[in-house]
């Protein structure tokens, strides 16, 4: 990567990150193009090369917010590993987003503009899947004899379901986060739930 094109991601970056910061402290409605190029610090002008509006600073952020999601859901089958022990694996991918407060905060920020006003995000919400590599275990796993498991899309949202409802969810709604020990108990019931429904 050239020099020029370094400095370009880096400013690109700068500007996220004052862009964030400023949604966070003032949300939506309040922030200013103003104080985001000076926490960026960049020109105004700048930050309107990169971003033509507020609308598409925050859409971006969702976009980047969602696909950290969506890499840290990223899972695979391990043929012959024993299926509830993968089912915990995956349960973990998703507590670790779900007990970190670095992407809790993140995502209560976002959410709130995202139930405030739906149209924010409505261009870009079919741009990350997050149910992708779950849904490809649960297929594999289903070809392999050690689940059954008619729709294995259904059961990847499922499964991603039941940990959201008990530590994603109530963290938007004001709860704190759930503690570790408290999530380990979680992922078990969780997968007690998927196995009882889908063991072969």
């Amino acid at each position: 990567m050239s020099e020029v094109a370094e400095n370009s991601v880096d400013k690109r970056g700068s500007i996220l990150q004052g862009a964030f910061d400023e949604f966070c402290e003032n949300g939506f409605l309040a922030a200013s193009m103003d104080r985001i190029s000076k926490r960026a610090g960049a020109s105004k002008r700048t930050v309107y090369r990169y971003f033509e509006s507020k609308e598409v600073l925050f859409q971006t952020l969702m976009l980047r917010q969602w696909r950290v999601i969506a890499d840290n859901l990223k899972v695979s089958y391990q043929p012959g590993m024993d299926i509830r022990e993968q089912l915990i694996e995956m349960g973990r991918a998703q507590a670790r987003l779900y007990t970190s407060p670095e992407v809790m905060n993140a995502n209560k920020m976002l959410m709130t503009e995202i139930l405030r006003d739906p149209e924010l995000v409505r261009e870009i919400q079919n741009e990350v899947d997050y149910t992708a590599s779950f849904e490809q275990l649960f297929k594999e796993a289903a070809a392999d004899g050690v689940l059954t498991i008619p729709n294995p899309r259904q059961a990847a949202e499922e499964f991603i379901s039941l940990l959201k409802g008990k530590a994603f969810w109530p963290f938007m709604l004001g709860a704190p986060l759930v503690k570790p020990d408290e999530m380990d108990a979680m992922i078990d019931q969780s997968v007690d739930m998927m196995m009882n429904q889908y063991g072969a």
